[in-house]
């Protein structure tokens, strides 16, 4: 057994009768949850074919959990995957990690997985007694396959191997401060390697991980409600997702952890003076968490990221990979246990984003050290040596805790018939939270609607724009390529076009939602441009479908939504009988 199963087992031989996971119709024992892991872990020794990577297909629930834990112990690299993002997206997904099994509620491959080996997870009644028979998995077997947005158009393979986690897994409960009578929740999309703090957060010292149901993970008013009612004491998340929430006395919570883009405290200065708070760094390719800072004072603009975590070693290098003084900016390299194996399939960009170089470790010794670059620009503070995130060494976008390369979106983008050229921006709608802008060169100015269907149908809804301008050229260099710099500074100087969705008023659409409507987008409900083109953006539209869902009944889907985000369409939604 690896270090991770050694240490997950021994936590469970600790509390066998304690409530390990829950959701909202089941809960498992540590005892029952091991016992559902091994069976499933038998099952993919059994009929899993070769030694391909396994996808999980599975919503979030206390299967979810057993599922992880069965392939980790199979020795089968676990892929994550959200089932309900579009068909081809998954189809990539499964292309790029090469998986050769998917573990579905019925055992049944869904269309996206044509050619897969389909198994459901344990569901009859384990006995608790049940053992996990002592199978050696190498820790430099891989764990879990993440996939990231990639700059040639496709999805990224992150392959984090059974060291790794380890290494950060041994680490959780003293930075994070998490004891057996905790209460974690598991609010992080599956998707993303945050979703091990959590994990691993509760299951490495005997606490209950508690599991959202998807109701419960929409940002807003939401995520007060789910914590006072399971008594939740610790969770992360992203600030944009915390901002969301009316801020809320809770009793029982004591730690928060904030990662995954910026920390600005100014709309989280109640949070942060209520509660004890860590503004957590650590890209997908360091394993999590890499660098933290615990304990965030409200006065504190910038936050910095902190301290690298035990294991983990940081430095701050110029362009020609040396190392710059304290107080001067740079780029952070990240190496130790950590790290990722690298890009599966993708000897280029692994060769690029992981290097072997000579630099000085903690001890003052000089050895070559297998590094990741990071392409954060950083400063480290020479008063304290924490790290200050300054931004990025390239295109690489963060909107709302996602990261995006944009040509992943542009690419996509110009596979569409009438699109010449494309690119993808930031700025910042009513809200004053930053949103996807996409620049397309085309001589069709009714494309955008039709551009933003398709991309919903092929993108996750992060990677979706909130917004599409058309020109007949965008700007250039001399070298011929797009000019992001001047295409950034004419949009802001420019009013956007009203030519996004233009649409008659639209007749019966409730009160309460063209209210809503307006606090998301600061332009009235009346049908003459769409929500994004209204200056809504990512996060408003979750908030609106919450408001709209609660109130009314509905379930009205996020990429349904994005792919006609009108009044019209939302009229029709709340028609009685209709499906949208």
């Amino acid at each position: 057994m690896t270090d991770l199963t050694a240490l997950l087992i021994k936590t469970a031989g600790r509390h066998p009768d304690k409530v390990a996971v829950a959701d909202d119709e089941h809960e498992l024992t540590y005892s029952e949850l091991f016992a559902a892991a091994a069976h499933t872990a038998a099952r993919l020794r059994e009929q899993r074919p070769g030694d391909g990577p396994v996808l999980i297909a599975l919503a979030p629930g206390t299967a979810w959990v057993a599922a992880l834990l069965g392939a980790w112990h199979a020795g089968a690299p676990a892929v994550p995957i959200d089932v309900t993002h579009p068909p081809e997206r998954l189809r990539q997904i499964a292309a790029a990690c090469r998986a050769t099994t998917v573990l579905t509620p019925t055992g049944t491959a869904p269309g996206w997985a044509e050619g897969l080996t389909a198994l459901a997870p344990a569901t009859t009644p384990v006995p608790p007694g049940t053992g996990w028979p002592g199978l050696s998995v190498d820790e430099e077997a891989i764990a879990c396959i993440w996939h990231t947005s990639g700059s040639t158009g496709t999805p990224k393979p992150v392959m984090v191997s059974h060291r790794a986690v380890a290494a950060r897994a041994a680490a959780l409960p003293q930075w994070a401060g998490l004891a057996p009578r905790d209460r974690v929740a598991q609010l992080t999309a599956l998707t993303f390697d945050a979703v091990l703090w959590e994990v691993l957060g509760a299951l490495t010292v005997g606490a209950r991980l508690q599991i959202a149901a998807p109701r419960d993970r929409v940002p807003g008013p939401a995520l007060p409600r789910f914590l006072a009612k399971h008594k939740i004491t610790a969770f992360t998340g992203t600030p944009t997702y915390l901002s969301a929430a009316p801020y809320t006395e809770l009793p029982h919570l004591r730690r928060i952890v904030l990662g995954g883009e910026a920390l600005h405290p100014g709309p989280l200065e109640q949070w942060i003076s209520r509660y004890d708070v860590t503004n957590a760094y650590g890209p997908t390719e360091a394993c999590v968490d890499a660098i933290v800072h615990r304990h965030v004072n409200p006065g504190e603009d910038p936050v910095p990221i902190g301290l690298p975590l035990p294991g983990v070693r940081a430095w701050v290098l110029d362009d020609y990979q040396q190392p710059v003084a304290a107080g001067v900016a740079g780029e952070l390299y990240l190496g130790g246990a950590g790290l990722a194996s690298g890009y599966l399939g993708q000897p280029g960009p692994t060769t690029k984003a992981f290097l072997l170089l000579k630099l000085t470790g903690p001890d003052g010794v000089r050895r070559p050290e297998r590094v990741y670059r990071t392409g954060d620009v950083v400063r480290e503070r020479p008063q304290d040596g924490r790290f200050v995130f300054l931004g990025r060494a390239d295109d690489q976008l963060n909107v709302g805790g996602v990261r995006l390369e944009p040509a992943e979106v542009e690419q996509a983008a110009t596979q569409i018939p009438g699109v010449r050229a494309a690119a993808l921006l930031t700025d910042r709608g009513t809200s004053g939270r930053p949103r996807l802008v996409l620049h397309v060169e085309t001589d069709d100015t009714d494309l955008p609607e039709r551009l933003r269907r398709q991309l919903a149908d092929r993108l996750p809804p992060a990677a979706v724009p909130a917004l599409i301008t058309t020109r007949p050229a965008l700007p250039r260099t001399s070298s011929g390529k797009i000019d992001r710099r001047a295409l950034a500074a004419t949009s802001a100087a420019e009013p956007v076009s009203p030519q996004e969705g233009t649409r008659a008023v639209e007749p019966g659409l409730p009160e309460a939602v063209a209210g809503w409507w307006q606090e998301q987008t600061g332009a009235p409900a009346d049908g003459t441009r769409d929500f994004f083109a209204s200056g809504g953006d990512s996060l408003g539209a979750l908030l609106l479908l919450q408001q709209i869902n609660e109130k009314y009944g509905t379930e009205i889907p996020l990429d349904a939504f994005y792919a006609d985000p009108t009044t019209r369409f939302l009229t029709t939604a709340l028609t009685p009988g209709s499906t949208p």
